[in-house]
């Protein structure tokens, strides 16, 4: 697929067909490799990179992260020069490739999918000077970020699907009528009618999984504070806190949830809500990322959370993990 945005920068993203010859479509990928969240970048000269088009990857993909404890980027970057750019590295998942022609008459994208590897993502940007670089880069920076993402996600999910829970998957597809690829290593806390708690327990940590639904009246459900009021009701309900008269909570006061519209969610619309879960009448807490959607075919509103607790330690991967397992949502066909 092609798109062209008419701005003051004419840009051009092209999705490139992978492959030239019949046996390149039809040959197996290598695995891509590359640590989590990590973007590999591509500059020609070290100017480059500790200057100005440096300063702007690095302030938008290593911001911090929303919703998380601890200072954390959203991204790891490393970087290396065209000239060393071997086959080795053409492995990496998430691929950014800087280039300034002065030649060029205009700036543009070309973006890849599985060029050398699978799953991976390959951005370049060409431009004729380092101010139209900037500009474009700017202008799209949002995008490029859903692709890294979608890569991380699937990456995650390819791990995942070998080691699927099929039972847990059979629960929720009988009282929710899609399924989840969750890995073997959680089970099933709490199973009520509208309500599925999933947790995954280790001596320090504690990743959770909660799938929950209320009747869809209408579009004012996916406003922020009527999210937040559902999580309470719902999670405050059935998810007890570990003293009498502890329970699940939202922080509001320090860390505002924020809700935003999912990017390509597999149910269709949605609102992906991030933020900072509590235990009211206790001190414990930690990161939670939900996605709320409307299933027409039951006239419920759905939302699919993942909250994790591991005290002074980074979480950033941990959610990331339960994102792609809210990500990997499937229908289940109706019998005939």
């Amino acid at each position: 697929m092609k798109h062209y945005l008419k701005t003051a920068i004419v840009l051009m993203i092209a999705c490139i067909m992978v492959s030239c010859s019949e046996e390149t479509r039809t040959r197996k990928k290598d695995r891509s490799t590359g640590g989590t969240s990590e973007i590999l970048v591509v500059v020609q000269n070290d100017d480059q990179w500790n200057g100005r088009i440096g300063d702007s990857l690095r302030h938008f993909f290593m911001d911090y992260q929303y919703g998380l404890p601890q200072p954390e980027a959203r991204n790891e970057l490393k970087h290396i020069k065209a000239a060393g750019f071997s086959d080795l590295f053409k492995k990496q998942k998430c691929i950014f490739e800087v280039e300034i022609d002065p030649s060029l008459e205009k700036a543009a994208a070309v973006t890849t999918e599985n060029l050398w590897a699978a799953p991976q993502r390959y951005v370049k940007i060409s431009a004729p000077n380092i101010t139209t670089w900037v500009e474009l880069f700017d202008e799209q920076k949002e995008i490029y970020q859903d692709w890294y993402d979608q890569v991380e996600r699937e990456r995650i999910l390819n791990v995942f699907r070998s080691t699927k829970d099929e039972d847990i998957a059979m629960a929720i597809a009988d009282k929710f009528g899609f399924t989840l690829t969750v890995p073997h290593g959680f089970y099933i806390a709490k199973n009520e009618p509208n309500f599925m708690w999933l947790r995954k327990e280790l001596e320090r940590s504690s990743a959770d999984l909660v799938i929950y639904q209320t009747p869809y009246r209408d579009t004012l459900q996916f406003e922020p504070q009527s999210l937040i009021a559902m999580r309470n009701m719902m999670e405050g309900q059935y998810i007890p806190g570990p003293s009498e008269g502890s329970y699940m909570g939202t922080e509001i006061e320090f860390v505002p949830p924020l809700v935003t519209t999912a990017s390509k969610f597999p149910a269709g619309y949605a609102k992906e809500m991030r933020g900072m879960w509590k235990v009211e009448n206790n001190f414990m807490g930690g990161p939670f990322v939900s996605y709320t959607f409307a299933d027409s075919r039951t006239g419920q509103l759905v939302t699919v959370e993942g909250f994790y607790y591991e005290p002074n330690q980074k979480k950033r991967n941990a959610l990331l993990q339960l994102e792609s397992i809210a990500y990997s949502l499937k229908y289940v066909e109706p019998e005939e």
